[in-house]
């Protein structure tokens, strides 16, 4: 077991505390000295230049689901050269009838070392690999989607 901290802080900045008019804008300190601003979309009146909690959560799914595949692959002895995702979180009403993440789908492209023998199914079944294998993937209980492309 392991445990993973963050530290989120928000402060009011304006007089007024009413649902559509307060700043969402927080930040977050990750353990390594790493920080950044979130806050809502702009549906739930927040501020677009900052990450959103709908993309930190597809970022953390893209992210797990990418090093597990590296980490398959390597094993494999199947080398990598480049990894690129565009993952798309999509917010809409659950069967429970409240908004919430529905569906996650994965578009990993990934370029092997030339000589390295790679087929569309074969990358298929690394990429089922690596979801099963994915901590992140495996406690979120939306929809999630590959769609693998060999780069």
């Amino acid at each position: 077991m392991s445990e993973h901290t963050i530290e989120l802080t928000w402060l009011k900045n304006a007089t007024e505390f009413e649902y559509d008019k307060y700043d969402r804008t927080h930040k977050i300190q990750f353990n390594g000295g790493q920080s950044i601003n979130s806050s809502a979309t702009k549906e739930f009146f927040g501020d677009d230049a900052h990450a959103n909690p709908e993309e930190l959560i597809a970022s953390s799914l893209a992210s797990c689901h990418m090093l597990t595949f590296l980490a398959i692959a390597s094993k494999k002895k199947l080398i990598v050269e480049k990894y690129e995702d565009n993952p798309i979180a999509v917010l809409d009403k659950g069967s429970s009838g409240r908004l919430q993440i529905t569906k996650i789908t994965l578009k990993p492209k990934t370029k092997f070392a030339e000589g390295t023998s790679m087929d569309t199914e074969t990358l298929k079944k690394l990429h089922e690999s690596a979801h099963r294998n994915c901590f992140i993937g495996s406690s979120i209980t939306s929809e999630v989607s590959i769609e693998p492309v060999i780069g």
